[in-house]
């Protein structure tokens, strides 16, 4: 009764949707009262402040109708009575209606402006009234006198004054404009709040009214639908005391009265079905089939393990007869037995066979067990698919049978190696015939004592704890040896208690081991020798030191490099070379002791070391004599060769303690012997080191040269008969930063040797002719200018177009270039030499052959190559006044160039008298120190402008 009285209570204080629509219709009718009561404010300030900025306007007309009239009053009196005194009441009037303006606007309502604005506007009012009431007195001070019939002189009073006057009235409208324009402003904005107030207004009504009306709504729809589908179990969260609350609470109820039902009714179907499914699942978790029939065959019932044993499904089967499982030809056997059956077990009779559904048969194991239901009898059959166990037999014959004809040795023994099976390949190593003879015999007659030693404390131990174990053993042959095996070791943990077996195949890798032998051959010798390659070398050497560690001996790394095998190489082809390179190694191997390493690091470097060395000399003797075997001479298809080698020597631990440093040392001190003149060797010693650095460092600031502009060219003249000059010689210099002017002896070989001499040939090239060129513009006459080309120079293809790009971009005379080639850099690449000197010459330029006579085939050099000069070498012409010799062969080297149609050229002329004894040989040119110094290109431009004969010698810059 309490309860009935308080939700009586509740319902007449709740808040309902119509006190709701009430509250909102409400707020929007004070919205509304507010938006009209600033329009009405709005308006009532206009008309206001229309009519002040009215007679504002009028006090500014007045005021300049009054300074016109007291003006014209004066001049219009004075001329005709008549019109004066009409002047004087326009003149009244107008001061009388200004006054009525000025009371109007100094009356008008301000209190609708702001605060500020309002003491402004009375300020600006009051000013205008003080002005207002002098200029007042004027006016009535100019009526007065024209009333007595005489005017006031005030013309200036009222000038001054009037402006003064529409200044303040001008003052006091912008003063006005500026308020009203505030005012309407703050009305604006009041206005729009309004406008925004109600949007929001709206907003929030329509979200409140989506959110307690609309969305409650369909979702009471949605959970309607779906009670009407059988779903009771859902309930909707709304809490509102409206009419839409209520709704919602009495539908929530509805639910859950229906849902409690509806799960009391489940209860008692679910204990039902509970007892169904536990027979099912005895019935569905067995891993036989069973197929349970009436007395008559006709199948009842049949689990999931039947369905896949016969392929059909339970419904196509039930109701069917068992005996369409049978096959045909047993069908008529089976419906007599049927009839009266007998209890049997599984396994009592071999497999039968069933049908399936697809039409093949299916062996089977059965077993039969008869059973009494509902006063009914049903026989229960229980059927074991048998193919899998078959298959599993049959699979077992078939590894037998590949264990048996396999290679490989296959052997099961217990953990005291006893033998339990092996299979024929071990039987035959065993001499056994049959496994009788095996199963007293152990597996430790199949091994090598070292390997059977490894099968009991490595092999055995490692299989039991980690399951197998793999790797390489010895096994005893039949015939006696040693045949080597991968074998495999499994272990085969059986139940606790019960004993270890394990299985053993071994896979004969006799085929591997002698492809590894050849392998290891290939990957560590030499193919074209047979020697040691670098990395059997420094493996070797490594094993050296460490011996010599142990021992305090010494070790030699003899680094050995044959000298100009490139030019056999060349000249006889690589064929030659590689025989040649073969007879090193047997003379190495020939002449070395067997312990001594012998190696052959590439191309034509070879390598020794030499072992258990008691001191320095026991390798500087070892040394010699292989430098005497290795330079006698070598005969290879038809041809006699002779081949000088140099030879660097390092030792440890004087030179170094590890691989790398004794072979670099080695290297160094060849260098060494190479630069020595060849056919000698040199032990290491440590200021070797420094002459590399120092190679080093000049070869990395000769790669910036060009860049810093480091390279000079001077130019050394060379003159004819009369010694007038003809053309100069261009020679390179450095000017090193750090050592001056450098010679090119002391870095020419270095750019050889690094490659540097192709991009500083080129410059070369190009500064000689734009010189040439320079002086040609200048008016100097220079017949030509002869540039050195290197032998590295020459074994480039694109010289013949460097050599164009180099005359293009100066624009000389191709006529006015001579390149100088030495004897040995053409004839290194014959056939590729006169292709490019060909090309070459094709251009116009000339071709100088330098330092003739110092070769060994100096004829054929003339005869294989049109040159267009020869220079007779300086070793001749120096000696030519004392030796009969030296002067036979400049006049036979004289006489041979003009033979081939060229110009001879003296170089290193220092006398006079040189002079004079190459005239009467009748040599063209002449070029040394007696007709001039190498020199700057600005030197030898005085020289040519004074266009004066060389008479002495030109002192070196």
């Amino acid at each position: 009764m309490q309860s009935t009285k308080t939700k009586q209570k509740y319902r007449t204080v709740r808040f309902t949707l119509g006190r709701k629509l009430a509250l909102v219709i409400l707020a929007f009718l004070l919205l509304w009262g507010a938006h009209g009561a600033v329009d009405y404010l709005g308006r009532i300030q206009d008309k206001a402040f229309n009519g002040m900025v009215n007679e504002s306007g009028k006090l500014r007309m007045y005021s300049q109708r009054i300074a016109l009239l007291s003006i014209a009053c004066a001049s219009s009196y004075q001329q005709d009575s008549a019109s004066g005194a009409s002047c004087h009441d326009a003149l009244r009037q107008s001061v009388q209606s200004y006054d009525a303006s000025l009371q109007k606007v100094a009356s008008a309502p301000f209190n609708l402006f702001f605060k500020s604005d309002r003491e402004q506007i009375h300020a600006s009012v009051t000013a205008l009234q003080a002005d207002w009431l002098e200029y007042r007195v004027a006016a009535e001070r100019i009526l007065a006198s024209m009333a007595k019939g005489g005017v006031a002189d005030q013309d200036h009073y009222f000038e001054a004054s009037n402006e003064r006057l529409l200044a303040r009235a001008e003052a006091l409208t912008e003063l006005l404009v500026a308020s009203q324009r505030r005012v309407q402003m703050a009305q604006d904005m009041a206005s729009n709040a309004l406008q925004l107030l109600g949007l929001l207004l709206l907003i929030i009504v329509a979200l409140l009214g989506y959110r307690q009306g609309v969305r409650p709504l369909r979702a009471l729809a949605q959970l309607a639908r779906q009670a009407g589908q059988g779903h009771y179990d859902l309930h909707l969260h709304y809490q509102a005391h409206d009419e839409i609350g209520e709704l919602v609470e009495a539908f929530n109820q509805s639910n859950l009265q229906t849902q409690r039902l509806l799960d009391r009714l489940r209860e008692k179907a679910d204990t039902a079905r509970r007892a169904e499914i536990e027979t099912d699942n005895i019935l569905e978790s067995t891993a036989d089939g069973i197929v349970i029939t009436a007395r008559d065959g006709c199948i009842l019932r049949i689990n999931r393990e039947a369905e896949r044993i016969f392929g059909y499904s339970r419904e196509e089967l039930v109701g069917r007869s068992v005996h369409d499982l049978v096959p045909q030809r047993h069908r008529q056997p089976h419906r007599v037995y049927h009839r009266a059956p007998v209890p049997r077990a599984m396994g009592g009779i071999s497999t039968v066979t069933a049908l399936h559904k697809d039409g093949y048969e299916v062996p089977v194991e059965i077993s039969l067990s008869l059973i009494q239901s509902d006063g009914q009898q049903r026989v229960i059959t229980v059927v074991r698919d048998a193919t899998q166990r078959l298959q599993m037999e049959a699979d077992r014959q078939r590894l037998l049978s590949i264990i048996d004809v396999t290679p490989d040795i296959t052997a099961m023994f217990t953990m005291d190696r006893q033998l339990i099976y092996l299979n024929p390949a071990g039987r035959r190593l065993m001499k056994a015939r049959s496994d009788k003879e095996v199963t007293d015999r152990r597996f430790d007659e199949l091994l090598t004592p070292a390997s059977l030693r490894l099968l009991r404390e490595q092999a055995l131990p490692k299989a039991c704890s980690d399951g197998q174990w793999s790797g390489e053993l010895m096994l005893c042959g039949e015939s006696g040896g040693e045949i080597p095996v991968l074998l495999l070791l499994i272990a085969h943990n059986q139940k606790p208690g019960t004993e270890t077996h394990l299985s053993a195949i071994a896979r004969n890798i006799s085929d591997r081991k002698r492809f590894e032998a050849e392998l290891l051959q290939q990957a560590t010798h030499d193919s074209l020798t047979g020697l040691a390659n670098r990395l059997l070398f420094k493996d070797r050497l490594k094993q050296a030191l460490y011996q010599a560690q142990r021992t305090n001996l010494m070790v030699a790394v003899v680094f050995i490099d044959l000298d100009d095998f490139k030019l056999v190489n060349d000249t006889m082809g690589h064929a030659v070379g590689d025989l040649l390179l073969c007879e090193i190694g047997r003379r190495l191997e020939a002449q070395l002791r067997k312990h001594d390493t012998k190696a052959r690091l590439g191309g034509d470097e070879f390598a020794v070391i030499l072992e258990r060395l008691s001191s320095q000399e026991d390798a500087i003797s070892i040394a010699q004599k292989l430098s005497e075997v290795l330079c006698q001479p070598i005969r290879l298809k038809e041809r006699e060769f002779v081949v000088t080698t140099s030879m660097g020597v390092s030792f440890y631990p004087t030179d170094g303690g590890d691989t790398e440093t004794l072979l670099m040392h080695a290297d160094t001190a060849m260098y060494q012997a190479k630069s020595a003149g060849r056919n000698n060797y040199r032990l290491f010693l440590p200021e070797m080191n420094q002459q590399v650095s120092e190679r080093v460092i000049i070869e990395n600031d000769l790669r910036q040269a060009v860049a810093r502009d480091e390279l000079r060219l001077h130019y050394q003249p060379v003159t004819d008969a009369n010694n007038q000059i003809v053309g100069a010689e261009a020679l390179l210099r450095w000017e090193h930063p750090e050592y001056g002017f450098m010679q090119p002896d002391s870095f020419i070989p270095i750019a050889e040797e690094s490659g540097l001499i192709i991009p500083i040939g080129q410059w070369v090239l190009e500064q000689a002719c734009l010189q040439v060129r320079h002086w040609q513009d200048a008016g100097l006459t220079l017949g030509f200018v002869s540039v050195n080309i290197s032998a590295r120079q020459l074994r480039e293809p694109d010289l013949s177009q460097a050599v164009r790009n180099a005359l293009d971009t100066s624009g000389l005379a191709p006529e006015r270039l001579e390149l100088e080639l030495t004897e040995g850099s053409v004839l290194q690449r014959t056939e590729a030499a006169r292709q490019i000197l060909e090309e070459t010459q094709a251009l116009g330029v000339r071709l100088v052959a330098d330092d003739f006579g110092t070769g060994y085939s100096s004829l054929s050099f003339l005869k294989q190559f049109r040159f267009d000069k020869v220079k007779i070498d300086r070793e001749f012409v120096r000696d030519m006044l004392t030796d009969q010799g030296d002067a036979a062969i400049v006049k036979a080297t004289i006489a041979i160039s003009h033979a081939f149609g060229a110009t001879a050229t003296a170089v290193g002329v220092e006398t006079a008298a040189q002079a004079d004894a190459l005239r009467a040989c009748g040599c063209d040119h002449l070029q040394g120190y007696l007709c001039g110094r190498p020199m700057a290109p600005s030197d030898l431009q005085e020289l040519l402008q004074s266009g004066c004969l060389i008479e002495q010698v030109v002192p070196t810059l």
